[in-house]
């Protein structure tokens, strides 16, 4: 039974209070509820739009009124309004690329984030939000935009930038690091590999591990395991899902699967995702040279990778430094054994030989000694997978994440 919160003098003032709201009830929510400003880097439907999704489902639950800033319109803004979510579109510019930018380019970057810093502030006052809440590392302008109003703000760290996304600040790192420390009451990460790497330049009393709940975004996926796009062979087949990048791993899962055909294994691998021509067009050559044509399957983007899951017999999570690992957790609750590499937060959700196997990032002939052994003992596959279910069940699909984001934002806006 859950204990009543004791409510700070700010909390009572905001109406800011603990407990359950059905949807119906928003409209005669009180007026002066807490009200927070989310400012998501995309319009899209990525992993770090999805747990924003998550989370703004989780929190209005609780009778918090939250509203949404995005640099453009996408299936983010389309989910947003299907559950009545006040949302503006204003065209900020992100301060981190993969391709390193001239003095033009930046100076453009800087101005735009001066310009659009007024115009974000502008629409905070006009919502009257009392927290400013930036969804990824990837942009500053709701953290400008709070200092100037007063305001407190929240940075929600969903990646590592350089290591996983090939992602670089393009006003240097000390610089960004340094706003990050200074513009933030706290900064959440979504894994503890994630926040030893940011406690290194912000300040630990800020850092807090809050990993993503999974629970809204169960209930919309598919059961079904045939995919129509990609229907179901008498093939062993692996699933990799993510974006089309070096630092994803696809080159390890196609190079794997070279090393199995020669060993006289029929194998094959679906590739989920889409990324940069040229990155696809080399390994698409790496395909064709290893005459694996066949057995390496690529889909693109697709709306829903939980089809391309359930069809396959193992889940690979071959990123060199995965930031967190929503594929891995969502191959886990799909009943599939994972295999991932040992970097980054894969191994705090991996626990080699027990939820799954973990492999070192660059190295095909371990991935491959892997996947053999799944593919040679069904009754370890199955073994993995009810035990990976298990796991994430029990943790990723619970109230505890919105519990300890409700906590953070109430020691925010609760008087030292």
């Amino acid at each position: 039974m859950r204990m009543p919160v004791t409510l700070s003098p700010v909390a009572a003032k905001t109406g800011f209070v603990d407990q359950p709201m059905c949807p119906t009830a928003e409209k005669s929510r009180d007026a002066r509820a807490l009200k927070i400003c989310f400012i998501s880097h995309s319009g899209g439907d990525g992993g770090a739009e999805r747990v924003l999704f998550e989370t703004i489902t989780a929190l209005r639950s609780r009778g918090l009124d939250c509203r949404v800033v995005l640099p453009e319109e996408g299936p983010l803004c389309q989910r947003l309004r299907q559950i009545g979510v006040p949302l503006a579109v204003i065209s900020f510019p992100h301060w981190m690329s993969r391709d390193p930018l001239g003095f033009g380019a930046r100076l453009k970057a800087a101005l735009g984030t001066v310009m659009n810093t007024g115009r974000l502030a502008w629409t905070v006052f006009r919502w009257r939000s009392d927290l400013i809440y930036s969804n990824t590392v990837t942009l500053c302008v709701g953290a400008f935009a709070a200092r100037l109003l007063g305001r407190p703000h929240i940075w929600h760290l969903h990646e590592f930038g350089q290591e996983d996304q090939g992602l670089g600040f393009i006003f240097g790192n000390r610089f960004s690091l340094a706003v990050i420390d200074k513009l933030s009451a706290r900064c959440i990460c979504v894994s503890k590999a994630l926040a030893k790497k940011y406690s290194q330049t912000i300040d630990e009393s800020k850092l807090c591990v809050i990993y993503p709940s999974m629970q809204a975004a169960q209930k919309t996926k598919h059961t079904d395991d045939t995919d129509s796009s990609m229907p179901r062979t008498a093939r062993f087949r692996c699933a990799l899902v993510g974006a089309l990048l070096a630092g994803k791993g696809q080159e390890d899962a196609i190079q794997a699967i070279d090393l199995l055909k020669r060993a006289g294994l029929d194998v094959e691998v679906v590739l989920v995702g889409d990324g940069p021509s040229q990155y696809r067009r080399r390994l698409e050559d790496l395909v064709v040279s290893s005459d694996l044509q066949g057995r390496v399957h690529f889909t693109g983007r697709v709306p829903d990778s939980s089809p391309a899951m359930q069809s396959s017999d193992v889940v690979l999570m071959c990123s060199r430094s995965e930031a967190f690992g929503r594929v891995t957790i969502e191959g886990m609750l799909a009943g599939k054994p994972v295999i991932g590499t040992r970097g980054g937060a894969t191994p705090e959700l991996i626990e080699d030989g027990v939820t799954g196997l973990l492999y070192d990032f660059g190295n095909p002939k371990e991935l491959s000694d892997r996947i053999r052994r799944l593919y040679d003992d069904p009754s370890l596959a199955r073994s993995l997978g009810h035990n990976a279910k298990t796991w994430a069940t029990q943790h990723f699909l619970s109230d505890e994440s919105s519990e300890q984001l409700f906590s953070v934002l109430k020691s925010v806006l609760t008087p030292v």
